[in-house]
């Protein structure tokens, strides 16, 4: 028996407990055993999701992770998770760096060190899609973004993001479904995500608020997008759709162990 530590970490509201391996241990643990941990941690501590961090040994300031939502399904990427690991990167493990490299399923992620509370993440090339149901976007994960008069999280519109969500056009990977609300200022919008994975809303969404971004740049024309969301306020730049950024906090909320 071993003693795992993690700290529980938000990114505008998007919770992750994140655990750092320098043996290689995560690796010989196998998926199974590292999402049953996903799905105990999370449920003992409440949290959208369960880092496994590693050192990439052949680089220095290489990072890789394991990175689950936290019913154990896989996730590409994550734009507030990957936050959450410049946070532990420069307070946890005091890595003096101002920024590194995070390498995930969909491609290597910058994360660049404003403050210590406070991250910019480069993230992958934005891709868009035909689809009979909307605008549909790959910002890291697929994302279909329902422009609608306000935000909307009750039942009725649970029920209907889910059924999106699982829809047959999005298999066999499924979809987010971000409800995106254009404010006045065209620079500035409200949005939420429900996400596949977590099954439910969620204070925040990084690939969601960067799909809201691109929504708000195809409609009208605004490469830079503050986007906010129940948990905290995005700032998204989309001059390169190769290389969007996003800069927004991360803090830690706390620490725990668990006898795995």
């Amino acid at each position: 028996m071993s003693l795992l530590k993690t700290h529980l970490i938000s990114g505008a509201g998007n919770t992750f407990h994140v655990s750092f391996d320098g043996h290689d241990e995560f690796t010989l643990w196998g998926a199974d055993k590292r999402k049953e941990i996903t799905r105990r941690v999370c449920a003992e501590n409440k949290a959208d999701g369960f880092i496994f961090l590693q050192a990439a040994l052949e680089q220095e300031n290489h990072y890789r992770w394991f990175f689950y939502n936290n019913d154990g399904s896989d996730a590409e990427m994550c734009g507030n998770a990957t936050r959450c690991v410049g946070y532990y990167i420069k307070n946890i493990l005091k890595n003096a760096a101002t920024h590194w490299s995070l390498q995930t399923v969909a491609g290597a992620i910058r994360i660049d060190f404003v403050n210590t509370e406070s991250f910019k993440i480069t993230m992958t090339p934005i891709q868009r899609y035909d689809s009979s149901l909307g605008f549909f976007c790959d910002t890291g994960v697929p994302h279909l973004v329902l422009e609608r008069q306000e935000i909307l999280q009750d039942e009725v519109t649970r029920q209907a993001s889910r059924k999106l969500r699982f829809h047959e056009e999005f298999q066999p990977r499924g979809t987010n479904v971000t409800q995106v609300v254009l404010e006045d200022d065209p620079k500035k919008v409200k949005a939420v995500s429900y996400e596949r994975g977590v099954e439910d809303f969620t204070d925040a969404c990084g690939t969601g608020a960067m799909a809201a971004a691109f929504y708000n740049l195809t409609k009208r024309g605004e490469s830079e997008t503050q986007v906010e969301m129940p948990g905290g306020t995005l700032m998204m730049n989309l001059f390169d759709l190769d290389k969007p950024t996003m800069t927004g906090p991360a803090i830690l909320l706390g620490s725990y162990e668990y006898e795995i």
